[in-house]
């Protein structure tokens, strides 16, 4: 028989990546649970054992998620407190506790046949977003159902791999996807899922190449063959022919040169070559990662995202826990400046300490941020005396978030004033002249700028949320993430009238978005005037190559002419050909 020629499966590119090994197939795990008559004596005993199946499995979640915290920070982690929510939900809870009662049946049955429900609802969402929820509730589900069956860790099939492969399956959940040994693991391939499944976001975090979306690749192919995987264009390649495989591995060795050159320009500075120095700062999820961002070459902390603090706990963070957090920040990084960003939880951020009655209907556009501070003084004023007794002594800078009228800055200046009162009549040492910034992330706040300008000491730009809520996008819903477009000429303009006001009121001006780190917006937003960009720590190194080949006078000149132009794709060209004029060596 001759061997097979070469087939392409053509997937979804969820993390960048080429990986080349035998493929190991992890099928699909199916819990046998039975279904059994039990007595009225018996039902508290069934009750029993699901509330001791609630307490181990929540044990298990939480290690999973400060395992997986420890790996890839805390906002990839959140992924696992998501779950933790799912398990201790009071009408799965609820309805499984009545089901066992009135039908008098043995509780694993009663809790799959109520998780079952729920999930087939999910799964029939037109939204894919609520679709690949329902592989969380599955996989909550299954992880009780296995403590209930009374399964061992052992049992689970990945254990069975002997050797670094390729993992191929119908869907990897997120709990499935932390426990592979990743010394065993090339890349990931599924028949479903999309860029904003867990399996995805994981595979990003955890820098594993992924593919995604696949269809019925578990079942074209078998453990053991070899195949090529390609994170960056969503393609797996089985039986790879010999020019495919010159042509990847000319890809890889240009992978390598760059990572090369990157390493030569880490400790340099950030400067164009007709001088003009930029401000090169990371983004930092939790203090544990602080001491990584010295290894990429960053200057501080453009945006610490407090949240994590605040994050799967019982109780509110107080003063003194507070203080040594961002204390311990600031050593790490000293003497560089950190800047902290005040609360931010609501919208996508989960967290057990704000849950309310009842979900908000839009949530993007409800109850979050300076908002939520506002109507909780108390654990406002908490963390504001906590960041103030950090700085003192230290270059610390306070954010405020989502502000959108002069009055809610007002409010927060108000009680950043009271904190120091209060600090001044408790005897504790702080930053009396800490400067404070916002950041800028609606459409209402660009509009206000000037205003807001005379009031504080700089601003940060929030892309992200500028993007979303300007062209009125949710990048999570895969039916118009096609839309959420940052070259867009409304965005462009935006971001200059925001640092034309900065600017003219004397203050400093970044951008902490993921357009930061995007080496085709660099040239564009250096033009436009940013003098500082804060982005994810390992994307530093590139950003500031590329800077340090540019001029800053051919910057203007493209911003110039970007902000005449109409259409979004001709401004990403034009900045994405004056990067690759500059610096063509920079992979994609």
């Amino acid at each position: 028989m001759s061997e097979k020629g070469e087939i392409i499966f053509q997937g979804v590119a969820a993390s960048g990546g080429i990986c080349r090994g035998r493929v190991f197939v992890l099928g699909r795990r199916h819990l046998h649970v039975p279904h059994r008559m039990i007595t009225q004596d018996d039902v508290n005993e069934e009750l029993k054992r699901l509330e001791e199946s609630i307490v181990s499995t929540r044990k298990q979640l939480t290690d999973l998620h400060q395992s997986l915290r420890e790996q890839v920070g805390s906002h990839d982690a959140d992924i696992f407190e998501a779950h933790l929510l799912v398990l201790e939900d009071h009408a799965l809870i609820d309805e499984t506790t009545k089901l066992v009662e009135c039908d008098l049946c043995n509780v694993e049955y009663a809790y799959q046949k109520v998780t079952n429900k729920y999930a087939k609802a999910l799964e029939s969402m037109e939204d894919d977003y609520l679709r690949e929820r329902a592989v969380d509730l599955r996989d909550v589900s299954n992880r009780l159902l296995s403590h209930l069956l009374g399964h061992a860790e052992e049992d689970y099939p990945y254990n069975n791999m002997r050797e670094p492969c390729i993992v191929v399956g119908h869907d990897l959940t997120p709990s499935t996807t932390v426990m592979l040994d990743r010394k065993m693991v090339l890349g990931f391939a599924t028949d479903v899922g999309s860029k904003t499944s867990h399996t995805a976001i994981l595979a990003r975090a955890l820098k594993i190449p992924a593919v995604v979306g696949l269809h019925n690749i578990s079942s074209k192919i078998e453990s053991g063959q070899g195949i090529l995987l390609d994170g960056h264009n969503g393609k797996v390649i089985e039986n790879p022919s010999d020019q495919t495989l010159f042509e990847y591995g000319h890809v890889i060795r240009k992978n390598e040169d760059q990572d090369v050159r990157l390493a030569k320009v880490r400790e340099l500075a950030a400067v164009t070559l007709d001088g003009h120095e930029v401000t090169l700062a990371a983004n930092l999820d939790q203090a544990s990662e602080a001491t990584d961002i010295t290894k990429y070459g960053a200057e501080g902390v453009g945006l610490f995202r407090s949240e994590y603090l605040f994050l799967n706990r019982s109780t509110w963070p107080d003063e003194d826990l507070q203080t040594g957090v961002y204390a311990q920040v600031a050593e790490a990084l000293s003497p560089d400046p950190i800047i902290i960003r005040t609360l931010d939880l609501g919208a996508d951020k989960l967290s057990t300490l704000t849950r309310t009655n009842g979900e908000e209907p839009n949530p993007a556009l409800g109850w979050r941020a300076i908002r939520y501070c506002l109507d909780h003084r108390e654990i406002f004023k908490t963390q504001l005396k906590s960041i103030l007794r950090a700085g003192s002594k230290r270059n610390i800078k306070i954010m405020f978030p989502m502000i959108t009228t002069l009055s809610e800055l007002d409010q927060a200046l108000e009680l950043l004033e009271e904190s120091k009162q209060s600090l001044r009549q408790e005897g504790k040492p702080f930053d009396a002249g800490m400067k404070v910034g916002v950041m800028i992330e609606t459409p209402g706040a660009v509009m206000i700028a000037d205003t807001l300008a005379s009031k504080v000491n700089f601003f940060s730009i929030g892309t992200n949320d500028l993007i979303q809520y300007s062209l009125a996008v949710d990048r999570t819903n895969d039916k118009i993430a096609h839309l959420y477009n940052p070259t867009h000429p409304g965005i462009i303009r935006s971001i200059r009238q925001v640092i034309v006001a900065a600017h003219k009121a004397g203050i400093h001006v970044g951008i902490c978005g993921e357009m930061a780190g995007e080496p085709d917006f660099v040239p564009l937003l250096l033009g436009l005037g940013v003098d500082e960009l804060s982005a994810s720590a390992p994307l530093i190194p590139q950003v500031k190559y590329l800077i340090r080949r540019l001029k800053i006078e051919e910057s203007r000149a493209l911003a110039e002419q970007a902000l005449t132009m109409q259409y979004s794709h001709e401004i990403l060209e034009a900045s994405r050909t004056l990067m690759q004029r500059v610096a063509p060596e920079i992979v994609n």
